[in-house]
């Protein structure tokens, strides 16, 4: 009885693996379900080659492109295909990128990203600007993309949201965990009828890299600012999303980067955002040793009465003499947003 392979079913394994690189994914899985060692040998050699995954769904399509190890890309469309047991079988997958739509269903694309194997150490989060037909199909999206990062929590090192209203934050972290660089860029200011879906992106990016940072010991932080409308709620919301109240007492380095978005701020409302800052937050970070902030140009003068005025909140809540030291400083030099 002649093999449903055929001429396939005799060549040597390394050759079949080279043959099945060069096809479309599609044909990759229509040949592994022809034959049980066919099946078993794409899922070994091919589908553990996968390092990338990027998902897209919307109202008109759903597709899932797969990065291979030698750079190589490949798709699947999610209708039709058993794209799921793909991603099961994917198992030295490290980054996964999504752009979702609002109001779309999501839950085998959970599913099969709950039952994977492999532990990410990237994940994106893109949520396109538009309607929401079915607002329960995106509250599903919320705390899905929740419990998926909390899985990876321990072997993330990178996540990146951007919300429907604009907001793009990332956050990138150190191999040992214990030092971080987040960037926030701010949205458009929003209109008053937009100004519950600037809430609502802002809460889901709250509770999901609280989710990633929750799961390390964060020694060393940096913020970079980027202002589209307004510079301290800009700095407050980062400073909400990079430090969970729970873990600040771990914190000892803070450096605040204001960059070129800036760059037509006046030296009094600079100084106000500072002290407010300062005396606002500060004061939740016990074991803080050493602030910075970088302005954004060199025309602020900050007088040496002002600089010192950065440090009184500390002093005053610091009166054990055990406490920490701390020190503030400030550097007035043009900075280049990256």
């Amino acid at each position: 009885m002649s093999s449903p392979l055929g001429v396939f079913g005799a060549l040597p394994t390394d050759l079949l693996t080279s043959l099945c690189r060069h096809l479309p994914m599609s044909d990759v899985v229509s040949l592994s379900q022809l034959d049980n060692e066919m099946e078993k040998h794409v899922k070994r050699f091919i589908y553990r080659e996968i390092k990338a995954l990027r998902v897209e769904i919307n109202e008109n399509e759903s597709t899932i492109h797969f990065t291979f190890k030698d750079k190589r890309i490949t798709q699947l469309s999610m209708r039709g295909f058993i794209w799921g047991e793909v991603i099961e079988s994917a198992k030295c997958v490290e980054s996964l990128e999504m752009i979702i739509s609002k109001g779309v269903s999501t839950s085998d694309l959970f599913n099969a990203l709950k039952r994977a194997k492999f532990s990410l150490r990237s994940i994106k989060i893109r949520i396109p600007k538009g309607g929401d037909k079915l607002p329960e199909k995106t509250r599903d999206l919320y705390s899905r993309s929740l419990a998926l990062v909390q899985k990876h929590s321990a072997s993330l090192r990178y996540l990146e949201i951007t919300g429907s209203d604009g907001q793009h934050v990332f956050l990138t972290m150190n191999k040992a965990g214990s030092s971080s660089q987040m960037t926030y860029n701010q949205a458009e200011r929003p209109l008053p009828s937009e100004a519950i879906e600037h809430d609502k992106n802002h809460t889901f990016a709250y509770s999901v890299f609280h989710a990633f940072l929750n799961a390390h010991s964060i020694k060393d932080m940096t913020l970079e600012i980027g202002s589209k409308f307004d510079a301290h709620l800009a700095l407050q919301k980062a400073f909400q999303l990079a430090l969970p109240y729970s873990r600040r007492a771990i914190l000892e380095r803070l450096t605040i980067d204001f960059g070129s978005s800036l760059k037509d701020i006046k030296e009094q409302e600079m100084k106000e955002i500072l002290l407010r800052h300062v005396n606002a937050d500060h004061v939740t970070i016990p074991n803080l040793q050493h602030f910075h902030c970088y302005l954004p140009h060199d025309e602020i003068e900050l007088s040496q009465d002002f600089l010192t005025s950065l440090d009184e909140p500390i002093k005053k809540n610091r009166k054990c003499p055990t406490s920490q030291p701390y020190k503030s400083t400030i550097s007035p030099r043009a900075v280049r947003c990256q």
